[in-house]
């Protein structure tokens, strides 16, 4: 996955949002960042980044709560650990992904020691898989947000597979929104609103592919949005299979058609409303 723009952008915010962040780790395409909001309450307070046993990176919490660490991941999970002279606790399971910057708003409490996350936001660069590599994101707290500022957000060719399934999904200022040909499978699932826009094909599927954009199993509100400013909200072609599957409101529009199908492709647009430009 290459870098970009908005990647760029946002990290030299954080010197900004984030005064007297001290940045640790060795470096990496990867930054988790955070506040905590009672922090004053533990006095100093060192946070480490652990993939296994193995310490990926490790900060000092800054008199504002912030911090920051930069990293690389080989297994995509990792555990947070909280430690100083009032407290000492960790918290495991943390997903992160390759060109990325995941922010936690944090809470830590004694009796019982818990680390409670109350907001999780992860700013993500665009995505480009081929062969048979593969991204599946499995956290119902996250916020999933990617703007490609102009340029394509979400490419699978191959036999790979993009999956998440987060709290939302704000794939917004697309050329293409979320394109997957060949046999690739891309799969976008949230607890509550969905929202692609693109200026041309906001979902495109070719050849064999598979892309379905839809409700979790536990879905709490989930709200669809697909839009295109020129071209098609969704375009299928080939044997490619498309399936919108909301919970509630659903709306599909492009510039020129809402749906646009050739050869023996199949789209699913439940009970979406369709919008031709």
């Amino acid at each position: 996955m290459r870098k970009n723009l908005i990647l760029g952008l946002f990290i030299l915010s954080l010197s900004f949002v984030l005064p007297g962040c001290d940045s640790g780790g060795t470096g990496g395409d990867i930054l988790l960042e955070g506040i905590i909001s009672n922090s004053t309450q533990f006095g100093k307070i060192t946070v480490t980044v652990l993939q296994g046993n193995t310490s990926l990176g490790k900060t000092t919490v800054s008199s504002e709560g912030n911090f920051g660490i930069r990293f690389n991941s080989s297994t995509g999970v990792v555990t947070l650990r909280f430690e100083s002279d009032t407290f000492n606790a960790e918290r495991p399971n943390i997903q992160v992904v390759d060109q990325s910057v995941t922010n936690l708003n944090i809470t830590l409490q004694l009796n019982p020691t818990l680390i409670i996350i109350d907001r999780w936001q992860v700013f993500q660069d665009p995505i480009s898989l081929s062969g048979s590599n593969e991204i599946q994101y499995n956290e119902s707290q996250a916020e999933f947000n990617l703007n490609a500022v102009g340029g394509n957000c979400i490419f699978a060719s191959g036999n790979s597979l993009i999956t998440y399934r987060v709290r939302s999904i704000n794939i917004i200022n697309c050329r293409e929104g979320v394109r997957a040909q060949t046999s690739a499978s891309i799969i976008l699932e949230a607890d509550e609103g969905i929202m692609i826009s693109s200026n041309r094909d906001s979902l495109i599927a070719m050849d064999d592919a598979l892309v379905e954009v839809g409700q979790t199993t536990n879905p709490v509100n989930n709200t669809i949005i697909i839009e295109s400013a020129n071209q098609f909200g969704i375009n299928a072609s080939g044997n490619s299979i498309v399936d919108i599957d909301p919970q509630n409101q659903c709306s599909i529009s492009g510039g020129r058609m809402a749906v646009n199908v050739s050869g023996s492709a199949s789209v699913n647009t439940s009970s979406c409303t369709l919008s031709d430009g």
